[in-house]
């Protein structure tokens, strides 16, 4: 039985929930991420959200006072899923399937990211 944990990524870049849009967009084109997974804190690594350039580059952000002062927070889009470390590939393959999700976040039971593991491996792994 293949679990997550046996192929998900466990060191990406993570983004802080107060981290800056300058500082987010830096780390997207220096690690050529299409998007970020927003955590609570660097600490607790509770995922709250995912940011893409996309996101970053809304009207109401663009128009902002200071747009680069924009926080993750204030731009982020919510997880729809996530899964425990203790999930099988096919579980997870079937949440990801059920939320059209091309990657998901990887928690333990108390809700700490662990990783994150794209359909991609899973599909190369499984088949």
């Amino acid at each position: 039985m293949n679990l997550v944990t046996d192929i998900m990524l466990t060191d990406p870049v993570l983004c802080t929930s107060d981290m800056r849009v300058a500082e987010i967009k830096y780390l997207l084109k220096k690690y050529d991420y299409d998007e970020m997974l927003v955590v609570d804190s660097l600490e607790e690594k509770h995922p709250i959200g995912l940011v893409s350039l996309a996101d970053m580059d809304l009207p109401e952000i663009e128009e902002a006072d200071m747009p680069s002062d924009v926080s993750a927070l204030e731009c982020m889009r919510e997880i729809p899923a996530v899964v425990l470390d203790s999930s099988t590939l096919e579980e997870c393959l079937n949440v990801m399937r059920a939320n059209h999700l091309d990657r998901i976040p990887v928690v333990d039971l108390n809700g700490h990211f662990e990783g994150i593991i794209e359909k991609d491996q899973i599909a190369k792994t499984l088949y």
